[in-house]
């Protein structure tokens, strides 16, 4: 007999998970067909991933199911009568509960990320790296990720892994650094500094036209 776990695991039709046309099928079966009034907005389809992934384009499981689980929740609660299993506000709702997820599992996991993303709360994206820079230093950035170092380093634990940068002193390698993380990305176009939705969003950085950062 298999065993409970074996038996209880569901595992989907391969067209469900390789066919991109059987997937959108699917959600547009249970989430409205645009993010807006019309296709200019998006379709939740797209929209829900492109606002998930990192600036490597990846998307962690825990945040794509985050996301659904709110919208599914914030629908039940805020639009009863709603006749789609997600309202596109409630996938909004979703996206900015992922988001704070998934800044507090790599602030957990790189404390240092948060030390050097906080100093940029409430900026514009996209946003110079001059600008960056000079925020960094009014807030002694270098020192900070010294202290945070040094710290994690004299705790008595049974294993001392690192969690700084590599360069700390170095604000200009930190930027590096984040993109190689796929915390924060450059455009082609004119070079200026971004951050991917699925961080932006709970750092408190704004966009405009975009997803607001969630209320307190």
């Amino acid at each position: 007999m298999e065993p409970l776990s074996l038996r209880a695991r569901h595992v989907p039709p391969a067209m469900l998970r390789n066919d991109e046309p059987t997937q959108s099928a699917l959600f547009e079966q249970i989430a409205d067909p645009f993010m807006g009034a019309n296709y200019r907005r998006g379709k939740p389809y797209t929209w829900l991933p492109n606002h998930l992934m990192d600036g490597k384009g990846r998307i962690s499981p825990r945040s794509f199911l985050k996301a659904l689980w709110t919208a599914a929740e914030a629908t039940r609660a805020s639009f009863p009568d709603h006749g789609m299993g997600l309202h596109q506000e409630a996938i909004r709702k979703g996206v900015q509960e992922a988001s704070k997820g998934r800044v507090a599992e790599v602030s957990e996991d790189t404390p240092w990320v948060e030390l050097a993303i906080r100093p940029l709360e409430g900026y514009q994206v996209p946003v110079t790296e001059p600008t960056v820079l000079r925020l960094w230093k009014a807030e002694y950035l270098s020192a900070a990720l010294a202290r945070d170092s040094a710290r994690y380093a004299q705790a008595d634990t049974p294993e001392r892994v690192r969690t700084g940068p590599r360069h700390p002193d170095d604000l200009p390698r930190l930027i590096t650094e984040l993109r190689e993380l796929g915390v924060m990305t450059e455009l082609r176009s004119d070079e200026r500094l971004d951050l991917p939705d699925v961080y932006r969003i709970a750092f408190g950085l704004g966009r405009k036209g975009g997803v607001a950062k969630p209320e307190p």
